[in-house]
């Protein structure tokens, strides 16, 4: 009888083995299985945009967004880049899409964060009334790796060009706009950084608009554009933070070199072949356009200067960028 209880027993084992088998062959894999990849998640403005610094511990997903189910708002798009998690905030205005809408890509300024410059900004009450898509970009630990200091995110070696250029390739899969119509805004660290991808990303551009931030020193001098691309630069002669005249100033990590904002400016103008001799008008008591004309590519180079205008994004940038931008 022992031998015929082992023999059964075995049997048993065996046919429990077998029957688990075909159950793990025939049962979906989790989620939780899947390969961490990024995806679009649709949430309120300040919930998922965060300061955090960026991270691998990415949500699993396995699903893909398509134009459709992006509704009207404010929207948290994650992306990985390198080895980091990235986000930013996109906001898709109320009104029917056009063909030919522009995207906007807004760069804060140092220890701010994307969900702070919405408030900050006219530029969603803009695009609710003109239909362009904007974009609120979060830094790595609320600063940019713009190639001239030290921020958290330069000593991180964080890729914040290889992030601009993923982000404007993931909002491709997500929302029409028109690629001949992209612009980067950014604000003293974040209009460093926009003067970078000025020089390393002008394929996917067409206009930069730095406030409160001319052209580093060391990222002058080894600058070189793809291609032409539209300059609207935006400075304070009363700015005590990164002075309208140029030279070393004292920011987060340590700060860096800068030209003054009419000699960045000028270099931008030479390296857009434009006419050498520039036009200087006053529409106001407070502003003064200096304007680089006969540009290679149909572009421009401008550069508002703001008399007594101190370190602040101004209340009318999305205003200007959306002419600057108009076809």
């Amino acid at each position: 009888m022992g031998v015929h209880r082992f023999s059964a027993l075995v049997v048993s084992i065996s046919f429990a083995f077998a029957f688990f088998a075909v159950v793990m062959a025939t049962t979906p894999t989790s989620a939780s299985s899947l390969p961490r990849y990024a995806t679009t998640l649709a949430v309120t403005p300040n919930q998922a945009a965060g300061s955090a610094p960026g991270t691998t511990g990415a949500t699993d997903h396995a699903t893909t967004t398509t134009h459709s189910r992006l509704n009207p708002g404010d929207h948290t798009v994650t992306l990985t880049v390198g080895n980091l998690m990235r986000s930013l905030i996109l906001h898709i205005p109320a009104n029917p899409p056009v063909a030919d809408r522009a995207l906007i890509l807004v760069f804060h300024g140092a220890d701010d964060t994307a969900a702070n410059t919405i408030g900050e900004t006219d530029f969603e009450q803009v695009a609710n009334k003109n239909g362009e898509l904007v974009a609120f970009m979060q830094g790595y630990d609320d600063t940019w790796n713009e190639g001239a200091g030290h921020t958290p995110a330069e000593q991180a070696h964080v890729n914040d060009v290889a992030f601009t250029s993923a982000a404007i390739t993931k909002l491709e899969g997500l929302v029409p706009f028109d690629h001949s119509r992209v612009a980067v805004v950014g604000f003293s660290n974040g209009a460093l950084m926009v003067e970078d991808l000025g020089c390393h990303l002008a394929g996917k551009l067409a206009l930069i608009v730095p406030v409160e931030g001319p052209l580093p020193v060391s990222v002058s001098s080894t600058c070189a554009p793809s291609r032409p691309l539209s300059v609207l630069e935006i400075h304070g002669t009363a700015d005590n933070a990164i002075p309208y005249d140029g030279g070393p100033f004292v920011g987060v990590g340590g700060g860096t070199t800068v030209l003054s904002a009419p000699s960045s400016a000028a270099r931008w103008a030479v390296l857009d072949h434009c006419s050498s001799t520039p036009t200087v008008t006053d529409p106001s008591s407070t502003i003064s356009l200096t304007t680089y004309s006969k540009c290679h590519g149909g572009v421009s180079v401008t550069l508002r200067t703001i008399n007594g205008g101190g370190h602040e994004w101004g209340n009318n940038i999305g205003q200007l960028v959306t002419k600057a931008l108009a076809p």
